[in-house]
Parts: C-alpha cells; structure tokens; sequence
C-alpha cells in the first residue's frame, strides 16, 4: 500500500515537474530559437533521465495554455522498457499568479495515451527511486501534500487511454492495465478508475478500483470514496468505503474482506505470512495512523471456527511488525491441523489442496503430512499474535474444552509461550513450542507437561467409556529439523513419558487384543466388565527418527503387560510385542506375544503363538513398584 502511493506520488512529481519546466522555460525561452531543446534539457536534467519532448505550444495569459506533444522520459538502464513516462499529450491549463505562492491550479489537464512503467531491479532497486531520479523524487516530496486540501487544484482531469504496468522479477509479479476517468452517471461525481490484470507469483492478479475524481480532493468537504477489487487465484479482497482525508487517511470507514481457500495464501499479495487454514472469510473495519495499519472489529470464519479481535501492522520499524488479539468463541480442534500441514478431517469445508493431501495420506498409509510448511515467511515480519479459545470442539478422542497460546516471533524465531489446553475432566497440557527458522533448515522444539488427564475422558461416547478410570501424567520433550512435519518426525530426538498411578480399563478392551483369551469369550456373552489398573507407564525414546518402548507396562490384577519394539518414523513402520506375564494360574494361556507390524496409519495385529494352542500356565509375576518407577521415570533416571 506504502508502494503504491509513493509511486502515484513520484508519477506525479514527474507530470507536475513537467509542467513547471515548460511553463518556466516557456516564460523565458519562448522567443528562443532552441526552445524546445532547452525544454528537454531543463527537464532531463529535473528528472535525471533523458527527456524528449516532440512539440511544445504554449497560449500565454492569466491562464497560459500548454500543450505538451510526444513526452518521453527514459528509464534507467538495466529497466526492461526503454521509457518510464510516455504520453502522445500532456494538455493543461495553468494560473500564473498562484504560482508565486507555491500554489497549483490547472482548470484543465488532460493526459492523451499516458504509458506508466514501474519495475522492481534484481537489486531491489526502484526505477522510480530517489536514487535512480533524485531531482524527481525531490520534487515529488516537494508537491505531495499533507492533506487532501493541498492537493493540487484541478478543476478537470481527464486520462485518456492511459496504461500502466509493474514488473518485478524477484516477487514474480507483472502486471499491465488501464487507468482512466469517467464521468459519473446521473449526475453524479466524476470517478477515477484503475484496472490492471497480471500475475503473482505464477497465479493470475486482478486489480480493480474505482474513486472519485481529482477534483473532488479539493473542492468539496464530502468524504471520498473508495472501492479497491482484488483477486489473487482463488483469494479474494475488497475494500470499500470513505475517507474524510485519504491523504492523511484520516476519517476512515472502510469495510475490508478478505476471502480464500488458505490464509497462507495472503503473502505473496500483502506481505504477511498468514498461518495456514481451513477456507476463511474475514472482515472488519481498515484504519490507519501514521505508520500502523489497523484491521479493528474483525469477524472470522476459518473452517468450521469462528473468531475476533483486531490486528495490527506497524512499518515505523524494520521489518515491520503484526501484533492480533483473537478471542474464539467457537474452536473446531481439527480446523488447527493446516497449522502442521495436516488436512482438517474429512470434512467438505476444506481446500482443494487439503483434499488432496488428505487422500495421500490414505492412499500410502502415512501419519504424518509431506507438506511444506515455509516457515521462512517468518523472517519476513515480526509478530505478538493471542488466541484464547473459551470453547473448543474435537473429537471424542481428544478430550479438549478451551485453547489458550501466545505466539512470538522475532528475526525468524517462533515461539509459542504460554500453550494451554484445558482438559474435560480438569486435566491441563501446558508449555512452549518453537520454531526457529532463522537458518536454512527450520528447528523445531516441543516441550509440554500434561497434568490430571482423566484417562475415562479419552473414550467419550464409546463403550469403554464406563469402565475406563484413572488420571494420567505425561510429559513431551522433542526436538527434530525439516520443512513438514514429515520431515521433522523423521529426525526428532527426544522422549514421551506416561504414567497412571491407578484406575481400570475395560475387560474387553484388553481381550481383544488377545491378551486373556478366556476373558474374552466369557465377555462376548455376558457383556463389558472392569480390570482395575494398579499402574501403568511408559517412554517412548526418540532417536533421530527412530522410537523405543522403554519400560513401557501395564500392571493388572491378573497380569504384568509389557510392551517391546520400535517405530520407525522416516518409514513409518511399526515392529511391536505386547507379552502378558501372569501372576497366577491361568487355565488358557496363549504362550505367545501380540505382535503389531506394518503402517502406523494400519497395523495388522496376529499373536505369535509359540505352542500352537492354548495351555494352562501357572503364572509369577510380581506387581510392580509403580511410585519408584514413574518418579524414575519422569526424573530420567
């Protein structure tokens, strides 16, 4: 936005500055053999690029009459176009007298097939920069007013046929298009319009806007009006409204939308690295003060969530920086998936792309989403963003009630701190997450601590909900590196502890995993029942990709279960035995381990029986010391 007023501001430095040329060389050179040339060489020199001027007429008087034929002035030399201004004709009237004031009042000015072209060097440089036309951006300063009451007084403007464009290899932006006034229908104010059309890193743009005329700038006390179109693939923005001082931007009451399949998207066209989302509409109200852009009363649908608060961006610094207050009263978990380049659920609200991901992953058996997640848009802003989420909706597995997380990032460095997620049940989780994507290859860290997680919580609504009971300790400390969360898994070092100083599970739950097979047949006829649980707990050791089952075990009544092998994460394959260790007589005991192998996404499950039927057993086992192992445990001991 910034940009693009101060290329219309040196768009107009020219075109004024031209005009003070001529008028000047005009008022002393005009009995001149050469005075055209010395036009062109005032004008040159002015602009800092080579000027041409075809033919020059001038009606002397109060108000003189200039016509200025065949204006070029040249680009700088590694520019694309050999000319940055052109136009068949610059015809305006002008009043001498206010001239001695610094005052411009041009009754008339028309600009016959005026061609505009704005280009972005490899180097970042602007061909319209102070350092590529230093005498012209001076002279733009010099006449950009500081309040729509010192714009310059036309009393009619009119763009015949004019043309714009933009080029900028490094962003992979063209575009070209038209700008033209109108006459405003029924007797209404004349009106501004710009069109451009283009492309955006490789997806079509479209620019459309409509204002009102130069004229009323100055001439009226209305507020004037706005109407900005965008579309950037399948991103759509609009704003539409007044200004009481669009100079000064002062007065404001713009209503901005922005629509998509992905917020994400946004960053190619406004600068900002959106997180990635479920499709969203947002609107609200734009303002702005001196340097801070503020997007306030923001209504926002992602997905199947909805949210609020307001942002800001503030470019008084460098890089600039957002900071967003959001408050949802309504959170869809599965809508926070796109945040790990994970597809949210099987629902029809979601993008083309997450779709397709979603049927990827089906179709290979993979976990965890191969997307890239470009986290090195966060070195292009820095960011205070808040959620308080007072209500969450997941599914019954996921027993969370309310989200709450503050995330900061500074020179490429993402942290979440404080996360907290309030439990169904009164559990919490609650840490700090980072990504730190400052270097090449992103770093990404995890440290969470769950606390009096109601085990029965996880199973709402199921047929174990009844019989399953106990409350859980946990903690995550994972580090990894890479650009999806594939990636990052594939690699991660670190550990996942677990622990249940008491409760039960559900006596069918276990024997269907073919652990008590006796237990099993009596419950297919009589119904569900309860095992009480006197501990279980267990780590699951990351090793660059690679995780083992330590001391992993589950302590019944009847049985010690305890559990052996790996997952290999960069392949996703599972390789794990659960044996049972009977404490006392068991009349069909299976003499063999449940072995799980295959995709983690869909394991096949077989005992590997080591006698082929079941025979009695007269079992052993002792209970486990649970206290001393789970402070071991979560000690590192």
């Amino acid at each position: 936005m910034r940009r693009a007023l101060r290329i219309l501001a040196w768009t107009a430095g020219v075109v004024v500055g031209l005009i003070v040329v001529a008028v000047a060389a005009g008022y002393f050179f005009v009995t001149s053999d050469n005075f055209r040339g010395r036009v062109e060489s005032s004008a040159s020199a002015y602009s800092g690029r080579k000027t041409k001027i075809a033919k020059i007429a001038i009606d002397w008087g109060a108000t003189a009459h200039v016509r200025l034929d065949g204006v070029e002035v040249a680009n700088p030399d590694w520019a694309k176009e050999p000319a940055m201004l052109k136009a068949d004709a610059i015809d305006f009237d002008i009043r001498l007298w206010p001239l001695i004031k610094g005052d411009f009042v041009l009754p008339r000015l028309l600009l016959n097939k005026p061609v505009v072209d704005v280009e972005m060097g490899d180097k970042e440089q602007l061909n319209w920069s102070s350092g590529e036309a230093p005498a012209t951006t001076t002279a733009a300063q010099a006449v950009t007013p500081k309040n729509r009451f010192e714009t310059p007084l036309i009393g009619r403007l009119e763009i015949d046929d004019g043309r714009i464009a933009y080029h900028d290899n490094k962003r992979n932006l063209e575009l070209e298009g038209t700008i033209a006034t109108a006459t405003g229908k029924a007797g209404a104010q004349p009106t501004a319009e710009l069109q451009l059309k283009g492309k955006l890193a490789n997806e079509p743009l479209v620019v459309h806007f409509v204002g009102g005329s130069a004229l009323m700038l100055r001439n009226t006390d209305q507020p004037y009006p706005i109407d900005l179109d965008v579309a950037y693939g399948a991103t759509k923005l609009t704003a539409k409204g007044t200004l009481e001082d669009p100079i000064q931007w002062k007065g404001a009451d713009v209503d901005l939308t922005l629509a998509g399949p992905d917020l994400a998207d946004i960053y190619p066209l406004l600068g900002i690295p959106g997180p990635p989302t479920p499709p969203y509409r947002i609107s609200g109200k734009l303002d702005r003060e001196p340097g801070v852009w503020k997007f306030v009363n923001t209504k926002w649908h992602a997905g199947d969530s909805d949210l609020s608060g307001d942002i800001l961006v503030d470019e008084r610094k460098k890089p600039s920086s957002l900071t967003a207050k959001l408050v949802s009263q309504h959170l869809a978990f599965a809508d926070l998936a796109p945040l790990v380049g994970a597809p949210p659920g099987k629902r029809g609200n979601v993008s083309p792309q997450q779709r397709a991901t979603e049927q990827r992953l089906e179709a290979t058996g993979d976990l965890f989403p191969n997307v890239p997640l470009h986290v090195e848009k966060l070195r292009a802003m820095n960011m205070d963003v808040t959620l308080d989420a007072r209500r969450v909706v997941a599914p019954d597995y996921l027993p969370v009630q309310a989200l709450s997380f503050r995330v900061l990032v500074e020179s490429g460095r993402a942290t979440v701190k404080p996360f907290n997620l309030a439990l169904i049940g009164g559990g919490t989780v609650a840490g700090d997450l980072g990504v730190d994507a400052a270097g090449e290859v992103p770093k990404v860290h995890a440290a969470l601590r769950g606390t009096n997680m109601e085990l029965g919580m996880f199973f709402r609504n199921s047929k174990y909900f009844d019989t399953t009971r106990g409350r859980i300790e946990g903690q995550v400390m994972l580090t990894g590196y890479g650009r999806s969360l594939a990636q990052v898994m594939s690699v991660a070092d670190g550990h996942v502890d677990v622990a249940l100083g008491g409760g039960s599970v559900s006596s069918l739950m276990v024997s269907l995993a073919g652990l008590q097979i006796f237990d099993a047949l009596i419950l297919y006829v009589t119904g569900d029942n309860r095992i009480p649980i006197l501990c279980a707990l267990g780590r699951l050791d990351f090793r660059h990709g690679v995780v083992t089952f330590d001391r992993t075990l589950l302590d019944t009544q009847k049985s010690v279960l305890r559990v052996d092998g790996t997952v290999a994460l960069p392949t996703q394959l599972v390789n794990v035995a659960v044996r049972a260790y009977p404490k006392s007589f068991d009349l069909l005991d299976l003499h063999g381990p449940v072995v799980v192998q295959g995709k983690i996404r869909q394991p096949a499950i077989r005992i590997a029986r080591a006698i082929p039927i079941p025979t009695p057993v007269f079992g052993d086992a002792k209970t486990v010391a649970c206290p001393q192992l789970t402070r071991q445990l979560f000690t590192g001991q």
